[in-house]
């Protein structure tokens, strides 16, 4: 009997964790995986598919694939006999309503499907009673019946390993998981359907981080909800990493900042730069919408957090926010953007409220005027706090963050406009300017975007100042000279001979004191600028891991304006 295990997705560098579980677990049977993403014609995938004939097509469902899967269960169930199964947290609730939308969908497994899948496999094969198959629900004779659920699975380290074998895509993220479940049950979370939380054993997880070592992985990414919900166990895996890890890979893990001790913080500090990066959610500051949600948090102490883990410049640090939460209004919205904003971290990222299936928060939409799109991934649209209105302003804001923040592209210039400003206020204006101008309507490259925040800001009486800043931000992110708007002070060539053939100045680089000018030359430029009431000149090193900048103006000695 031929199985298909058929991964949906989101991004070409995305690989499906589930998908390799399953597989793993049924090795009685002619097993293959096929990964694809919701941006390839579903013409391929269908075709894909088809070509190899299978008696069962499995399904991992989810809020970004739902759309592509229920297109494909259409068009392959009228072609084909095969059986075809979903799986996954999206079709795991509701089911009865994806049996009457899908007609040609014929069983769902719900929720964990490592020991469902072969008992169901073993039923279709020897043609026995799927009433049999606990954690089921299926179509038989026009009727949708549902099985009993199956129970957890207690001990997981009786799953198979799915990384045995295993060899990483070049360039893909690769998903682990070391728990399953949340201790905390914020409303808007899936994790928050099922109590408690079970742990693989450390010997199972050093097994598999070692298999996923090995295959050349370079960036991993924990899918548990709470890495750190066990603080000395946390510490030891990632002791095991950094004695591990080859060079250039990185971890990403979520974790609860106010749950960090001060012993945490300090080992911390000693971890390799570049190996590990945080994602912290903070979702709101306002008291009352995070007892809403039954957010567990201390904000006091997770501001603290994030600003010694910063102050550290060895781990990257995400914070989340979520528009559209019970009680926050537009004006409540803009304060927490403020604080979270504030916390100095290297990415804001800046979410909309999801009410998923299963949740309690779908079960509360009603009591906070919860409007959402019935389409998947079910954003909020309004609630009783924020229109829809101000929810596309925010919308406008998300992506202005994503560009001129995230990005870092003009790390100095932001730092220089939000030093006496509200964050929230700075990108509320923005929005408007980007909005009246229809910028929001088309798409920018990197260099039509520092002509963007000029135009917005040329009307300022500082607008000297931040020009300056905003060329230190373009040489710093581009090899190319910029245009005529942002002023551009060049020095001769034949200087940039005499600058790095000053000792101090290759210091300042890094730079072998034996190798000959002319072969550093070609990777360097040197710039002027006026800061701070000053004339000053600044060298750009152009790596392949990105450019280094130093103000050199303290080690060429002479006048300035010779150079």
């Amino acid at each position: 009997m031929k199985v298909l295990l058929v991964g949906v997705n989101s991004k070409y560098i995305h690989t499906a964790l589930a998908v390799q579980y399953l597989y793993n677990c049924c090795t009685d049977f002619d097993v293959e995986i096929l990964e694809f993403n919701i941006n390839q014609e579903i013409s391929h995938t269908y075709g894909e598919i088809l070509k190899r004939n299978p008696d069962v097509v499995m399904f991992s469902t989810y809020i970004w694939n739902i759309d592509y899967i229920e297109r494909l269960t259409s068009d392959i169930s009228k072609v084909t006999d095969a059986v075809i199964v979903w799986g996954g947290i999206e079709s795991s609730f509701d089911t009865g309503e994806f049996f009457e939308k899908n007609p040609g969908l014929d069983i769902i497994i719900r929720d964990e499907g490592e020991l469902t899948t072969p008992a169901l496999l073993h039923a279709i094969e020897d043609k026995t009673p799927l009433s049999d198959v606990n954690g089921i629900t299926f179509r038989e004779n026009g009727n949708i019946i549902t099985n009993p659920p199956r129970p957890l699975i207690k001990n997981l380290d009786e799953i198979p390993s799915p990384f045995k074998d295993y060899k990483n895509p070049p360039g893909k993220i690769v998903y682990y998981e070391m728990s399953r479940g949340c201790p905390f049950k914020c409303t808007f979370c899936m994790s928050s359907t099922i109590k408690g939380v079970r742990y693989f054993s450390k010997e199972r997880i050093e097994s598999d981080l070692l298999y996923i070592i090995n295959s050349g992985a370079t960036i991993v990414k924990l899918v548990d909800r709470t890495f750190n919900a066990n603080e000395r166990e946390s510490m030891d895996m990632m002791n095991f990493i950094v004695e591990h890890a080859h060079e250039g890979m990185v971890f990403h893990m979520e974790l609860m900042a106010h749950l960090i001790s001060d012993k945490f913080l300090e080992f911390l500090s000693t971890l390799p730069k570049g190996l590990f990066q945080f994602e912290i959610g903070v979702q709101s500051s306002n008291p009352e919408t995070l007892k809403a949600i039954e957010r567990v948090t201390d904000l006091n102490r997770l501001k603290y957090v994030v600003s010694k883990i910063r102050s550290y410049g060895n781990i990257h640090q995400h914070v989340d926010q979520i528009a559209g939460l019970p009680y926050e209004d537009y004006e409540s919205f803009g304060h927490s953007f403020d604080f979270i904003y504030g916390l100095g971290a290297e990415k804001h990222q800046l979410g909309f409220l999801k009410v998923l299936r299963g949740s309690k928060m779908k079960a509360d939409a009603k009591k906070y005027g919860i409007v959402y799109s019935e389409y998947p991934p079910y954003e909020v649209l309004k609630t009783n706090y924020i229109s829809e209105f101000e929810i596309m302003r925010i919308k406008i804001i998300e992506d202005l963050v994503e560009k001129f923040s995230n990005e870092d592209y003009f790390s100095n210039t932001l730092d220089y406009l939000l030093k006496d400003e509200r964050p929230f206020k700075f990108f509320e204006d923005m929005a408007i300017y980007w909005e009246e101008n229809g910028y929001h309507k088309v798409g920018h490259n990197r260099v039509d975007l520092y002509k963007n925040l000029f135009d917005f800001l040329k009307e300022r009486d500082d607008i000297d100042e931040i020009t300056e800043l905003l060329r230190l931000d373009f040489f710093i992110n581009n090899r190319s000279n910029p245009a005529e708007y942002l002023k551009p002070r060049f020095i001769k060539l034949e200087k940039f001979h005499d600058f790095l053939n000053i000792e101090s100045v290759r210091n300042l680089f890094s730079l072998d004191m034996s190798r000959p000018t002319k072969f550093l030359v070609k990777d360097f430029r040197f710039h002027k600028f006026f800061l701070e009431n000053k004339e000053r000149i600044f060298g750009f090193y152009y790596t392949s891991n990105g450019t280094i900048s130093k103000d050199i103006t303290d080690f060429i000695g002479g006048d300035l304006d010779e150079n």
